[in-house]
C-alpha cells in the first residue's frame, strides 16, 4: 500500500483474553494523524476479561512492522496475577462464531476474585478491509459493556453488542450443556439480524 504524501503509517493491534483463551485483531495501514510512539495500555484490565491495545503512527519507510506480541507480554508481566475462585464459573470462549466459539467449543472458566459477572457481547471492528467480527464471552467485574468509552482504538472502529445469557449460565452450576451454548449462539444470530436491518 503507498500512502499519500502527508500520510503515515500506522499499526494497531488489540488483544483479548478471557479464561485461557485469547484473540488478536490488527490493523496496518496509512492514517492521516499525527505521528506518536507506541502506545500500549489495558483498555480493559483484569481480572476477568481483559482488552489491550497496542498502537502508533510513524513516518519511515515500512515503520510499522510489529511482527511479535512482546509490548503485551511486557505489559502482562507487570500485572498482578489473579486468583481464582472455586465458588463461581462462566462461559467463556473469544473469536468467530462459526469457528473458535461454536457451541461444541465454548468451555467454562472458574471465575477469578473482583470478576463473578458473566459477560457476552458480539464486537465488531472495522478498519479499511478489517471487518471483523468477534464472540466474547467470559468472567468480568460487571455484565454491563466494556468498551463503553472506546468507539475507535487507534483507526479500528469498535462496535460492543450485549449479549443475553440464560439463567442457568450466570448461575455457573456445573458444567456447560449443548442447549445454553446454542442458546448464546442464537442470541449472537439476533445480533447479526440487527446488524442487517439497521444497515
Amino acid at each position: 500500500m503507498v500512502c499519500e504524501l502527508r500520510e503515515g503509517c500506522e499499526e494497531t493491534l488489540v488483544l483479548i483474553e478471557t479464561g485461557t483463551n485469547k484473540g488478536v485483531v490488527g490493523f496496518k495501514g496509512c492514517s492521516s494523524a499525527l505521528s506518536y510512539s507506541p502506545q500500549i495500555s489495558y483498555l480493559v484490565s483484569p481480572p476477568g476479561v481483559s482488552i489491550a491495545s497496542y498502537s502508533r503512527v510513524c513516518r519511515t519507510y515500512l515503520c510499522n512492522n510489529l511482527t511479535t506480541l512482546q509490548p503485551f507480554m511486557n505489559l502482562k508481566a507487570n500485572t498482578p496475577k489473579s486468583v481464582p475462585s472455586s465458588s463461581h464459573n462462566c462461559p467463556s470462549c473469544v473469536g468467530e462464531h462459526s469457528k473458535e466459539c461454536l457451541p461444541n467449543f465454548v468451555t467454562r472458566e472458574t471465575c477469578p476474585n473482583g470478576a463473578f459477572a458473566c459477560y457476552s457481547s458480539t464486537l465488531k471492528f472495522q478498519a479499511g478491509s478489517l471487518n471483523t467480527t468477534f464472540l466474547l464471552l467470559g468472567c468480568a467485574s460487571d455484565s454491563a459493556r466494556l468498551l463503553a468509552n472506546f468507539q475507535h482504538i487507534g483507526s479500528i472502529r469498535v462496535t460492543e453488542v450485549l449479549n443475553v445469557l440464560e439463567r442457568s449460565q450466570v448461575t455457573g452450576a456445573g458444567p456447560s450443556s449443548r442447549g445454553s451454548s446454542w442458546g448464546i449462539l442464537s442470541a449472537l444470530l439476533l445480533v447479526f439480524r440487527s446488524d442487517i436491518q439497521l444497515d
